[in-house]
């Protein structure tokens, strides 16, 4: 685990700086004796449970491993800690029934002391009953209404893992592995992992109000798990700080609140967790984020400021259903017609049913359309460019983007994207001055993060590989405005213009 070792590696110097990058960081929405007292039930749970403090997976029952959505599910549930294996889900069309297995750690939970029970982290009931009472009323009763929700969601929560591993161990054993029992899983997945995603939104409420240990656990959990899944949305970004303003001092939490800060316009944060970073601690995708800061600053505020120019009411949507859940795209019809058009035409024509993303790049993109899987597939038609045209968009996190064929250096064929297309999960700043911003996610964006990773510069024959995710059907939901016929080119002539002023050498098949 590279990772872990290169972070247990900074770990002190994290600490060393991170009560001077808090002060001038922080939210400032905490009282001092509230931040004090929260701050010291936290510490007492990272420093009192050796799992919690040296891993960066989750230590308690509570937190619940997010990974179980990634590879299918096979949990064995104690009072304290959750020994995990990871496995395919099970009958996905189309896939092996090869697992991939880790084996449990071998460290016990440690004992039950200092609110810690079984490593399961516990909420101090007269703490929070006291500061619930030195509220003015109407925080109160937020207080009280958003603290019961948290209770009951994690209960539900529960529940739905175990459904989930139910089904999963009656396939594993041959009890039902019918096309229903597939269906079932899926549909049990889909529900369980929306109720992670509202139980984070959920314990970032508490956070504000309550010193609820319970809450942070879950919060390091599942930011971690969005670091490791890109992952960056605003509640992302505020529970990242937020742990950081308390003291702790893991290294993915600083990434985390960068990227989602970068991702969510919050840039004053951004420069100031890279400026409290040495450059040894930075990954290439950071390296890249701080040294174009000032751009992609300048870039959102564009963005944001063209989308509220834009009647959104009457941009045309298209809705994925994928074997991540649905994923809902906005067409950016006035900006992009011809690709918007050709993008509905292929959509309405079936091509992307079945259709795998066929590249799944860390930091990057999620990238589908290529019926042959090896990045050189199209649909025989090719467009004109239209990243050139007035009030073109710029590739944000979540932006849909056309892919055309790469001449290497970042460069690429002029007017070469015909069905190819991509999802970024950060922002790039060259993206729009060379490509086709057509369309932005506005619903399922954690569901395409969540795909399983692609990425066919990196092969490691000794890993079962499984099968890519896919779009399962994809239906245009809402027409728009009436749009041109697409205005497509020769392709064939592009290559040779490219080959003639250098940028491309074609092979001569050999006769």
């Amino acid at each position: 685990m590279p990772f872990k070792v290169r972070y247990r590696s900074v770990e002190r110097s994290f600490f060393d700086r991170s009560r001077a990058f808090r002060e001038s960081a922080r939210f400032g929405v905490l009282s001092s004796s509230f931040e004090r007292s929260l701050s010291s039930a936290f510490r007492m749970l990272a420093f009192s449970n050796p799992l919690f403090r040296r891993s960066r997976g989750p230590a308690t029952v509570f937190a619940q491993t997010a990974m179980l959505l990634i590879a299918g599910l096979s949990l064995t549930c104690q009072t304290g800690l959750i020994s995990q294996t990871f496995a395919q889900p099970p009958g996905s069309e189309g896939s092996a029934n090869e697992t991939e297995s880790a084996a449990p750690s071998n460290e016990s939970a440690p004992s039950s002391a200092n609110g810690v029970d079984g490593g399961r982290v516990k909420d101090d009931p007269e703490l929070i009953a006291k500061t619930m009472s030195e509220m003015p009323e109407d925080i109160r009763k937020d207080a009280e209404e958003i603290y019961a929700e948290f209770r009951s969601t994690h209960e539900e929560l529960l529940e739905s893992m175990l459904k989930l591993r139910e089904i999963h161990i009656r396939f594993n054993n041959d009890v039902d592995r019918s096309r229903e029992a597939t269906k079932a899983f899926r549909a049990q997945q889909h529900k369980t992992w929306d109720l992670m995603q509202k139980q984070m939104e959920i314990s970032v409420k508490v956070f504000r109000l309550l010193p609820s240990p319970e809450a942070a656990s879950y919060m390091v959990t599942m930011v971690q798990h969005h670091f490791d899944n890109d992952i960056y949305d605003a509640t992302t970004f505020e529970a990242a700080a937020r742990l950081i303003d308390i003291g702790q001092n893991y290294r993915y939490l600083f990434l985390t609140a960068a990227r989602a800060g970068i991702s969510n316009g919050n840039f004053e944060t951004a420069r100031k967790v890279y400026e409290s970073l040495q450059p040894d601690e930075l990954e290439k995708v950071d390296m890249a984020n701080k040294h174009f800061l000032d751009l992609l600053e300048e870039q959102y505020k564009e963005e944001m400021d063209r989308m509220e120019k834009i009647d959104r009411d009457a941009l045309p949507q298209v809705l994925f259903k994928t074997t991540r859940g649905d994923v809902l795209i906005e067409l950016y019809s006035g900006e992009a017609p011809s690709t918007v058009a050709n993008f509905i035409n292929l959509v309405e024509d079936g091509f992307y049913d079945g259709m795998d993303f066929s590249q799944v790049v860390p930091n990057m993109l999620a990238l589908s359309g290529d019926p042959t899987g090896d990045g050189r597939g199209n649909s025989g038609k090719f467009l004109m460019d239209e990243h050139d045209n007035e009030n073109s968009h710029h590739a944000l996190r979540g932006s849909v983007v056309m892919a055309k064929i790469p001449m290497g250096e970042g460069r690429f064929i002029e007017n070469s994207a015909s069905s190819q297309f991509a999802i970024f999960f950060l922002p790039v700043t060259s993206a729009s001055s060379n490509q086709t911003v057509f369309g932005r996610v506005i619903e399922g964006m954690d569901r395409v993060s969540a795909m399983r990773r692609k990425d066919p510069s990196k092969t490691d024959e000794k890993k079962i590989q499984l099968p890519p995710d896919a779009i399962i059907s994809a239906e245009v939901v809402r027409q728009g405005p009436e749009l041109p016929e697409p205005e497509y080119v020769d392709v064939e002539a592009e290559l040779r213009k490219a080959e003639e002023a250098g940028l491309i050498k074609r092979k001569t098949p050999a006769k």
